[in-house]
């Protein structure tokens, strides 16, 4: 079964992450069903705005921690720096992608937005968020080159270095809407009514209208170095996970699993063992 559902009403079209029982994690599947509808929808003449939401009780948790990596020495994935940069490169491009899509694209987030997947609502237009959202970093400090430096140009360097120095620190709605990471927040009941209330204001205006103007707001920060940093995030991820921490966070990861690796962390084994 697919794990990526299209809805169509008027001219908006809602792309819906459909693998509740993951909470909607990525996985290569996830990640390519994904990219090919918003590559459909941005070429259909007959929508002129994109949601993003997810099924169930989270927005996306970002990438699937919970597989079990490929056979490696000490159960933990060894990959070649180049490989591995080939590889964030293609995850970044399809977290990234709404901001390629040549129409506007609203984020409807509810429940827990974690890890990768935060890029999505980032790189979106416009973001709805409900009050009881959870906008979360990794629980492990697993990577560190991405998200960091994304979130500079939504809620600025200093909470942006606060969230990626912090392993499993994160924003509720309403603070991620008063740092300009959201829009709007809402109540959790709300946050998809209120999404598509703004698709359906937004679709009034003629579609070549709207993709001059997002081709013309983009251009901002493009200028500003959005591209570019974004380029260059699966070169820092890539590196950092070169590094002997990350080798044990990762070997702890494949040995305990989430949950024990967690606290394994929190009662400080990362800098005894």
């Amino acid at each position: 079964m697919s794990v990526v559902r299209i809805e169509r009403e008027g001219r908006v079209a809602e792309v819906i992450l459909d693998r509740p029982d993951k909470l909607n994690a990525f996985d290569d599947r996830l990640f390519s069903e994904y990219s090919d509808a918003l590559a459909e929808l941005g070429a259909d003449a007959g929508v002129s705005v994109i949601i993003v939401r997810g099924e169930g009780r989270a927005f996306s948790v970002g990438w699937d921690v919970s597989r079990k990596p490929r056979a490696a020495e000490n159960g933990y994935v060894h990959r070649t720096a180049h490989e591995d940069w080939v590889r964030l490169r293609s995850h970044i491009g399809a977290f990234s992608a709404v901001f390629d899509v040549p129409k506007p694209v609203v984020a409807c987030v509810h429940g827990y937005c974690m890890g990768g997947a935060t890029l999505i609502p980032a790189c979106s237009d416009l973001a709805v968020v409900g009050d009881d959202t959870r906008i979360a970093w990794p629980v492990l400090p697993i990577g560190g080159g991405m998200l960091g430096p994304m979130a500079m140009y939504s809620i600025g360097p200093k909470k942006a270095k606060e969230l990626s120095y912090t392993a499993g620190s994160g924003m509720m709605g309403p603070e991620a809407a008063a740092r300009g990471w959201a829009n709007y927040s809402v109540p959790e009941s709300e946050v998809l009514g209120k999404a598509r209330a703004l698709a359906a204001d937004i679709a009034k205006t003629p579609l070549d209208m709207l993709e001059i103007k997002k081709r013309a707001a983009n251009d901002v920060l493009v200028r500003q170095g959005f591209r570019q940093t974004l380029d260059n995030c699966a070169g820092w991820d890539a590196l950092i996970h070169t590094s002997e921490g990350n080798r044990r966070m990762g070997a702890a990861l494949a040995d305990l699993g989430i949950a024990r690796a967690t606290a394994w962390y929190a009662e400080g084994g990362s800098l005894t063992h």
